[in-house]
């Protein structure tokens, strides 16, 4: 039931044979919520739900726990892609090259401005050399550096040492802003910045110049916010992917999760011809065979898909190397 719902998110398809198994007396339903929301799909699950009109197949205690899913998805989307498009302001005002990432674009491009993507943090790429003009960029804006926010006192407070050591030794992020707000759903901002496709010292790299140049802009709602290119968009799910389920140190941090396989099916099939030669290209020049290999190796695993045939990619997808996961989706 979990993977129809992934695979199908956001769409207008007809339900699956599958959704039959939500009207047996003998179904878990509250199993499903609790894996639904392990797995970030609580918002696609009650979209799925009440779409297709299931409702009533849930246990009447659940009905209206489900879809508040729902509701709190849409109302996070918009205030979030509100946020975004002020600080898009702020940082063209600044000169810098920079383009939205993850769930506030994705919603829009990916899953038809339907809230099903589920985000709590909006995501910023930007090249190396632009580090400080950004940060002095997103202070004039309102945003606090090197705190983390603490939601039973609904304060700032500073960041640990060791963390702060932890982005110097690792600078393809920088840390978290925060800014807080009026919202007593969206009390705070996170904004996230990244200036790499992968992670400081990985072997496999994008030119973030290049990556940039490409940028976009896209329509979310009423708004408008600078985006990756559809091909550069495919890349960056798949190597951030390969990245939080691969890496030691991040898949023991945070791991990976169904909703992002998903997202890499849903990247593909959004392509047109002309986007997925470029990522094919991509994927030569810069030697990315291994990491697409094995996020895509994963992926056609959980849906019978068939991405590293249509990447050029399979032989890469050996037993052994998608079996070189340490924790993370599959440990």
């Amino acid at each position: 039931m979990l993977l129809a719902v992934a695979e199908h998110q956001g769409l207008d398809h007809a339900p699956d044979d599958v959704a039959d198994l939500l009207r047996r007396p003998d179904f878990d339903h509250g199993r499903l919520i609790e894996h639904a929301l392990r797995h970030k799909l609580g918002a696609a699950l009650s979209d799925y739900v009440h779409r297709h009109g299931l409702r009533r197949s849930f246990p009447v205690q659940l009905r209206v726990p489900l879809l508040s899913f729902l509701q709190n998805a849409r109302h996070r989307a918009a205030v979030l892609t509100a946020e975004a498009a002020r600080v898009s302001q702020a940082i063209a005002a600044a000169g810098i090259a920079a383009a939205w990432t993850k769930g506030v674009v994705a919603q829009e491009r990916l899953y038809d401005g339907r809230a099903v993507r589920q985000f709590n943090d909006i995501d910023l790429m930007i090249r190396p050399e632009d580090r400080g003009r950004l940060s002095a960029a997103l202070l004039d804006a309102g945003y606090a550096a090197e705190q983390v926010w603490d939601s039973v006192s609904g304060r700032l407070l500073p960041r640990s040492r060791a963390e702060l050591r932890i982005y110097q030794l690792s600078p393809d992020h920088l840390p978290h802003f925060h800014r807080i707000g009026p919202d007593p759903v969206v009390p705070v901002f996170v904004l996230d910045v990244a200036n790499s496709l992968t992670w400081h010292g990985a072997k496999w790299q994008v030119p973030m110049d290049e990556v940039l140049a490409g940028r976009r802009s896209l329509t979310v709602g009423e708004l408008s916010l600078p985006a990756l290119s559809g091909a550069h968009s495919f890349l960056f799910v798949c190597l951030h992917l390969f990245r939080e389920g691969w890496v030691d140190r991040f898949a023991r941090l945070k791991g990976a999760n169904l909703s992002q396989v998903a997202e890499v099916l849903r990247e593909w099939r959004r392509l047109d011809a002309g986007e997925r030669a470029s990522v094919l290209e991509a994927v030569a020049a810069y030697g990315l065979a291994r990491p697409v290999a094995w996020v895509c190796g994963h992926t056609d695993r959980v849906f019978g898909t068939s991405l590293t045939e249509e990447l050029g990619v399979g032989e890469e997808a050996t037993a052994e190397w998608l079996g070189e996961s340490v924790g993370g989706l599959w440990g």
